[in-house]
């Protein structure tokens, strides 16, 4: 994820004045028991904040599921934190829940995410971040679609939060296994005070 405006270090973790600026990760999941009623999964990950002196992090976990018929996941992990001054070890726990893309209406769809938790350290917060987009589909095929909207994203952590607003688009590819998805949103900052202010954000993913 790349952000407009001026960045600053320690993006990817407890940062009392900043939330939400560039950074990049990656994550790798195996599933334990696929036909289990709880799905549990094993997994890393790993991200960079994109800045001078940016700390890195990779954490190991597992994760559950608590319900069939409703995505909501348990997640405890360690992570290993490695910012200005050293390296720190924290133990998290947290819950997912979302709304995987869908139509709810003529020519529309929506998507969300929810999640929320508690990480330990000696920057220990509580933490919850999510995300709501609406968006109609304009041009599509078999293999490719792109769409516009709108949404909503934020986040709270210890001494740090901000709820951003703006138009989105997005281009998704599939082709065999492999998902591709760019978007690009204009957020504006209507609460809270964390950096980055207003500006324009580009997010790549991929999955398979």
């Amino acid at each position: 994820m790349i952000r407009e405006g001026r960045t600053y270090p320690q993006l990817t973790g407890v940062n009392p004045a900043s939330y939400g600026g560039d950074q990049a990760g990656a994550v790798v999941r195996y599933a334990l028991a696929p036909n289990s009623r709880l799905a549990p999964n094993i997994y890393g990950r790993a991200s960079k904040a994109l800045v001078s002196g940016g700390e890195s992090e990779a954490a190991a976990g597992a994760s559950v599921s608590l319900a069939r018929s409703f995505p909501l996941r348990v997640h405890g992990e360690v992570r290993v934190t490695d910012r200005t001054g050293g390296a720190e070890v924290r133990p998290a726990a947290y819950v997912v829940t979302g709304l995987p893309r869908r139509p709810v209406g003529p020519n529309l769809e929506a998507d969300a995410y929810l999640q929320a938790g508690y990480v330990g350290g000696k920057f220990d917060t509580g933490f919850v971040d999510g995300k709501a987009t609406l968006q109609a589909p304009v041009l599509g095929s078999d293999h490719s679609r792109f769409t516009i909207g709108g949404g909503a994203w934020g986040g709270a952590q210890r001494d740090a939060s901000r709820l951003d607003i703006g138009p989105t688009a997005s281009v998704n590819l599939s082709t065999g296994g492999t998902a591709l998805r760019a978007s690009a949103d204009y957020r504006i900052r209507v609460a809270g005070d964390a950096r980055p202010g207003n500006g324009v954000v580009v997010t790549l993913a991929a999955s398979f």
